[in-house]
């Protein structure tokens, strides 16, 4: 009889153990997501209606949002927000998928060189980018500026500053919209890739160009692969920080992320309050535009192009336009990379900056490499940078690979909801983010939690804004393991947790690693949640660099700036060769 027992509990326990592993993972996606990005976003909203500060909460009211409303400079700022927004998404859109069509459809000379050097803009840092053309476009010291005044003499025209400006907003627009392309780039050039030949070979038939099969055939079939583009790099670019603060602040130019940092941080007292108002009215956009960039996304089966057949897209033939093709690349490249980077380069070996010229190499000096290095406050910042990176990328990808695993496979009733969650902090700037912590972490009773100036709350900080990207790394990387393979290891008798360590996570390992370096190298070179979370004991290197450019030490920011791209760029070429090496042994 006791054994009988015995074997009936056995029984239990084991019918019981997959019901409370399938309803695990489930719970701890749900309990993460809500936690790092429901609750901060909450009390956000909550905060917005209450007087006091977040760690002496008053009344509730209305007070902030009549406050801000009824202010004229708010109206301006959502216009520039929106012109910014617009017009550097157009610009990037338009490059992006010019460049696209040449390297995937075209026979153009170095295509592959082309392909790569799209990806190496994404090493320079925002505000470092920013910085950089100050030094070449500023009405006074830029260096093209120079060289423009220069030229207009030779035929009598006399300029005492300028003809560009970059302290403007067609300034900020031009920064944006190239340094964008890139992202959009990697979003369109798959669809140019994929495109079935046929169309092609019956709109040559019927006699039309290859300018009409262009605009007739190829745009219209990417319309869901554009619109998912431009809508993601719209929400992009609404939520960026860098380029408006070193831009736009000279030139009293504010758009919605600096708006609120100042509000925040620089009026006297801080309006936290009146953020909060401003934060939760821009959640309400940020949560149309994921809903309309879901839409759009989810109709891309309709203009599918790709079938069964074997398909080899058709390269045109650019005749003598073959080469200024290829030079379209090398002036992007030079506007992106070897202009910012040769500037900085340049400003940071000399005390004092001149114009760069052979006489000028006298004055080459490596005093400010040595004053970076000389202090404390840097080192301290460089190795809290460090922390940040490894910790964020190692947090958000384990947390995206159980919440993928979830929308994926799972049967959990509210897996769209649940993605839908993980994708909207993309449109939420990281400044409002780092508002929501303020708020949800100095008020009672989580303020007894030490995190409020530490790095660790830059962590989660970082974390909520980057689940965007690794859910989307994860979600399609579980997409393409077959789930025969998990009833394979079952029928063999291996349990979940032996299916999962040898089978699946080896295949998500490539996927896995990638997303990782893309967000330990994001997390080392971020900058608007930082710049709201940090206090003196938790700067990062992207705020030391702004508190250098802010009190006047521009060669010390540029020497800080070029190493912090070397050691980017080395975390990238590394990382991609450590990828490709997954991908070869699998």
């Amino acid at each position: 009889m006791g054994n009988a027992i015995e074997t009936l509990k056995a029984s239990r326990s084991v019918i019981r153990w997959p019901q409370l592993r399938t309803h695990a993972l489930p719970l701890i996606g749900v309990f993460f997501t809500v936690w790092l990005i429901v609750v901060p976003l909450f009390t956000l909203l909550v905060f917005s209606f209450r007087l006091g500060t977040p760690w002496q909460p008053g009344a509730f009211t209305l007070q902030h949002y009549l406050t801000a409303y009824s202010d004229p400079q708010v109206y301006l700022m959502f216009f520039n927000t929106v012109i910014l927004a617009a017009t550097s998404t157009t610009v990037a859109l338009a490059i992006a998928v010019f460049f696209a069509f040449l390297t995937e459809r075209t026979d153009m000379p170095f295509r592959n060189l082309a392909w790569g050097l799209m990806l190496v803009p994404m090493a320079v840092p925002g505000i470092l980018f920013a910085i950089s053309w100050v030094f070449l476009l500023s009405p006074q010291i830029g260096l093209i500026n120079i060289w423009l005044r220069s030229l207009l003499a030779l035929f009598g025209v006399e300029l005492s500053e300028g003809p560009l400006n970059i302290y403007s907003l067609w300034g900020m627009i031009f920064l944006e919209g190239i340094r964008g392309v890139t992202t959009v780039f990697l979003i369109v050039v798959g669809a140019f890739r994929a495109m079935d030949p046929s169309l092609e070979e019956a709109a040559r038939v019927s006699g039309a160009s290859n300018r009409t099969s262009f605009f007739r055939i190829f745009i219209p079939l990417l319309t869901p692969t554009l619109l998912a583009a431009g809508m993601y790099s719209f929400m992009t670019h609404l939520e960026a920080l860098e380029i408006p603060i070193i831009i736009g602040f000279p030139s009293r130019i504010y758009v919605f992320p600096t708006y609120i940092y100042f509000v925040a941080q620089r009026f006297m007292p801080p309006q936290y309050g009146l953020s909060a108002a401003l934060g939760a009215s821009f959640l309400i956009v940020s949560i149309l535009l994921v809903y309309g960039y879901r839409r759009i996304v989810g109709q891309g089966g309709r203009f599918a192009t790709i079938t069964g057949k074997g398909y080899r897209p058709r390269l045109i033939a650019l005749g003598k336009w073959r080469y200024p093709a290829f030079g379209a690349f090398v002036l992007y490249f030079t506007l992106t990379i070897a202009l910012p980077t040769l500037i900085l380069l340049w400003r940071s070996l000399v005390r004092f900056y001149v114009m760069p010229s052979w006489s000028a190499l006298a004055q080459v000096t490596l005093k400010n490499y040595w004053e970076v290095f000389a202090e404390d406050q840097i080192m301290r910042a460089l190795i809290n940078t460090l922390i940040v990176g490894v910790t964020t990328a190692t947090l958000t990808m384990f947390l995206c690979l159980i919440v993928g695993w979830v929308i994926v496979r799972s049967k959990f009733k509210g897996r769209a909801l649940l993605d839908g969650l993980t994708f909207l902090p993309h449109a939420i700037p990281g400044v409002t983010i780092g508002i929501a912590l303020i708020f949800l972490y100095l008020n009672p009773p989580l303020n007894a939690l030490p995190l409020y100036g530490t790095i660790w709350i830059i962590v989660l900080g970082l974390t909520v804004g980057y689940t965007a990207f690794g859910s989307r790394a994860m979600n399609g990387a579980i997409a393409q393991i077959h789930s025969e393979l998990e009833e394979a290891g079952k029928t063999s008798g291996a349990s979940w947790g032996t299916i999962m360590r040898r089978i699946i996570l080896p295949l998500l390992l490539p996927a896995f690693v990638s997303g990782w370096i893309w967000i330990a190298a994001h997390s080392l070179r971020s900058f608007s949640v930082p710049l709201i979370l940090s206090s003196r004991d938790s700067l990062v290197l992207s705020v030391v660099m702004w508190d250098l450019w802010n009190n006047g030490r521009a060669g010390a920011t540029a020497a800080l700036g070029v190493l912090l791209i070397v050691a980017l760029a080395l975390l990238t070429i590394s990382g991609r060769w450590l990828v490709g090496r997954l991908h070869r042994q699998q």
